[in-house]
């Protein structure tokens, strides 16, 4: 069997869409997708920047200082590794031989030595009162992830949400950055991972009436192994 790698951001598209997610995994056909956007990416490299400064400095900034009791994690070598897409923290399902990946933007220690993951989110407005919400599977992922490297993982997760507020006479955009403490559950991690696991292994799954790409792909479906190819094309045209 071919290595297979998952993360978050697939299992996102497992708890979306299930057949989009098995097509993206067994058949490589992938959702059509738009411009990435670079701001958040570049964003995330000058705050892991300022954090490390701070970790270097043995000091909390002003995003944690005064809200949490403990320190960033010290071990940088880990930390870029761990910070790494291509790499990252990861665990390997022996029984299936599927290996979930995440890369985390930083890591916080707590006072009582638990590890609590710790992300970047840059958005262009503030945050709603549930906007956490939207990453509470990657924040439990997250934590079965750092419970399966052997690092007793905090009952909390932190999102930091920095959003534009004005821009200065020289030129300089002023963020604001609001911090959220996120309850998690490495449980609920450990089953939508192996949840994602079934689904790889198992049979396609029917199409979703709620989803706009399974609505598209099933109307250009026609059966018979002959007419594969012509799937094939009419699902490159739309991509």
């Amino acid at each position: 069997m071919r290595p297979i790698r998952i993360s978050p951001s697939t299992i996102w598209l497992f708890l979306d869409c299930p057949r989009c997610f098995w097509l993206h995994m067994n058949k490589k056909v992938r959702r059509p997708s738009g411009p990435f956007p670079s701001l958040p990416s570049g964003m995330d490299n000058i705050l892991k920047v300022h954090f490390d400064k701070h970790r270097k400095d043995d000091t909390l900034p002003e995003e944690l200082a005064g809200k949490f009791e403990g320190r960033l994690f010290r071990d940088v070598g880990k930390l870029d590794v761990w910070r790494n897409n291509f790499r990252g923290l990861r665990y390997l399902d022996e029984k299936s031989g599927i290996t979930l990946t995440g890369a985390l933007d930083d890591l916080f220690v707590t006072s009582d030595s638990k590890y609590a993951p710790l992300d970047f989110k840059t958005r262009g407005f503030p945050r709603k009162e549930d906007t956490h919400k939207h990453y509470q599977h990657q924040m439990d992922l997250y934590s079965f992830l750092l419970e399966k490297n052997s690092m007793d993982p905090a009952n909390y997760a932190i999102l930091i949400f920095y959003h534009p507020l004005n821009v200065e006479d020289n030129h300089n955009v002023i963020f604001n950055a609001d911090t959220v403490k996120v309850p998690v559950d490495r449980n609920h991690g450990e089953k939508i991972f192996l949840d994602a696991i079934k689904c790889i292994l198992g049979d396609e799954p029917k199409g979703s009436d709620n989803c706009n790409y399974c609505k598209w792909n099933l109307s250009h479906e026609v059966d018979g192994p002959a007419q594969d190819a012509k799937k094939k094309n009419n699902l490159s045209d739309f991509i």
